[in-house]
């Protein structure tokens, strides 16, 4: 019996050291202030599940009004989500705030609030970014999610910045530049919501990137704060701005609907999932699902309003403030979405600078004028030149190649030819009939039925194939290239400047 009992100790405290070995790491953070309007100081917390694949996605996920992030990590199921599905978990807390509002409220009304480059919006991409400096998060993957007015902030933060983020899904949220009188106080609800031609109006207006960035909307169709035709107004907008001609409304772009799944405890409240793609076909990840159920008004916890009004944890969530645990269970769908909609890889912009063609005298110091890259998150980017082959004390043609690389790892390249002439070289002409040019090489038929000649060098109609009677010049600039006008090396020849 002693034996027994001493073995199963040890197998008890073996089985506990291999949970704690394969526990994920919680650490806390405190973003600072920048010096744009709004910025604040905010506490955030990371989670790391253990042997976490690099890079990994990332999920930041928003509290709603008077709750904060250490709601989010304990009660929405999401740190268990980030344990089977491997992405990190990133729980901001508004921490501080200014106007008017309810306690711990996300300001999506306030203007301030909902720009790029200002508030909250741009502090939540700044947290993404701070985050991205001290974890392999990858840049393909980063996935924007919240409950109520952090739904609505969600919301905000994926138009002021979808060059950033992949992928939003908004529970209970609102759509963007709503202002107070779309949340309800009363049971049933009641709410204005602005019409949707101003919405996708001002949300045109925010944009400054063309990424269509795919929506999942989670609605209680009974919930009395944040009614059920916000959530309609959410996916209407967002079809009528990134949908295209002739698909974009939601009878023209429905490709599916099934039953919510997975569901936690015995009631599913009637749930359904719809898909919406922007060709109306459904090819390709879609453009916004929607998640809608007619879900209770009451919660276990106490401290809830009873309207109706909270996220779903599933069976590793918890009955929290304006949390439960029964119904679809949103972390499992949530992450279903955000695992099907990975953002394409988009290549940052890059262009010459000075001339190409570049004409250099034989003997002339070669000086390269550059190029310049960009990219609509990093801004200006360093660009690599290479130039290694072009010899000016010899004449020919030559290449430069430039590269530049985002902080994406997305890599663009573009070339510039360098010739090299002798300006103590004639140009060589030659005049004749258009038909003389056409025999000799110089012009190629073209035109209908192959009825003009074309200078073979810059493609130039010189007139009629037949023509023998009237004559034109033809400069040649290229070994066998003639051109109607005489290029820019016998320019130069002739006394020109160099560098063009």
């Amino acid at each position: 019996m002693p034996c027994n009992f001493r073995l199963a100790t040890l197998a008890a405290l073996w089985t506990l050291l291999s949970v704690v070995a394969l526990a994920g790491t919680l650490q806390s953070f405190q973003f600072q202030a920048r010096d744009y309007p709004g910025s604040r100081n905010r506490d955030y917390q990371v989670y790391l599940p253990a042997g976490l694949a690099q890079p990994a996605p990332m999920v930041m996920a928003l509290h709603g009004c008077r709750q904060d992030s250490g709601d989010v990590m304990r009660d929405w199921g999401l740190r268990a989500a980030a344990d089977r599905h491997g992405f990190i978990l990133v729980t901001p807390y508004i921490t501080s705030y200014d106007g008017l509002r309810t306690q711990n409220c996300w300001g999506f009304w306030f203007d301030a609030h909902r720009h790029q480059g200002r508030g909250e919006p741009e502090d939540l991409h700044r947290i993404g970014l701070e985050v991205e400096g001290r974890f392999p998060v990858d840049p393909k993957r980063r996935f924007l999610t919240g409950l109520s007015s952090g739904g609505a902030i969600s919301v905000v933060a994926a138009i002021t910045h979808n060059e950033y983020w992949s992928a939003v899904a908004t529970a209970a949220g609102l759509p963007y530049g709503e202002d107070p009188a779309s949340v309800s106080y009363s049971c049933p609800g009641f709410a204005s919501l602005h019409p949707l031609d101003r919405v996708v109006r001002e949300m045109r207006t925010e944009l400054d990137h063309p990424h269509a960035i795919p929506l999942l909307v989670l609605q209680n169709e009974k919930d009395c704060t944040v009614i059920a035709a916000a959530a309609s107004r959410l996916r209407d907008a967002h079809l009528k701005l990134f949908g295209s001609v002739g698909h974009d409304t939601p009878a023209r772009t429905l490709t599916a609907q099934k039953p919510c799944a997975p569901v936690y405890g015995d009631d599913d409240y009637g749930c359904l999932h719809s898909v919406y793609h922007a060709d109306g076909q459904g090819t390709g990840p879609s453009l916004v699902e929607t998640v809608f159920y007619r879900g209770p008004l009451r919660t276990p916890n106490t401290a809830d309003t009873d309207h109706g009004h909270y996220w779903i944890g599933g069976s590793e969530g918890k009955n929290g403030k304006w949390a439960m645990r029964d119904g679809p269970s949103y972390p499992d769908i949530v992450w279903d979405f955000f695992s099907r909609h990975p953002r394409a890889a988009q290549p940052p912009t890059i262009a010459l600078l000075g001339h190409n063609p570049l004409h250099i005298a034989l003997g002339q110091a070669f000086i390269d004028p550059g190029a310049t890259a960009s990219d609509s998150e990093d801004g200006k980017l360093p660009v690599t030149a290479d130039c290694s082959q072009v010899d000016s004390s010899r004449v020919g043609h030559y290449t430069c190649s430039y590269q530049a690389r985002d902080s994406d790892a997305n890599q663009v390249g573009i070339s510039r030819e360098v010739r090299i002439f002798d300006p103590a070289l004639a140009c060589k002409s030659a005049t004749a009939s258009p038909a003389l040019h056409l025999a000799s090489g110089n012009a190629v038929p073209g035109g209908l039925f192959s009825m003009r000649a074309l200078a073979n060098g810059d493609q130039q109609d010189i007139g009629f194939a037949w023509d023998v009677w009237f004559s034109v010049t033809l400069y040649e600039g290229e070994p066998g290239k003639w051109y109607a006008r005489p290029p820019t090396a016998c320019a130069l020849r002739a006394g020109g400047t160099t560098g063009t």
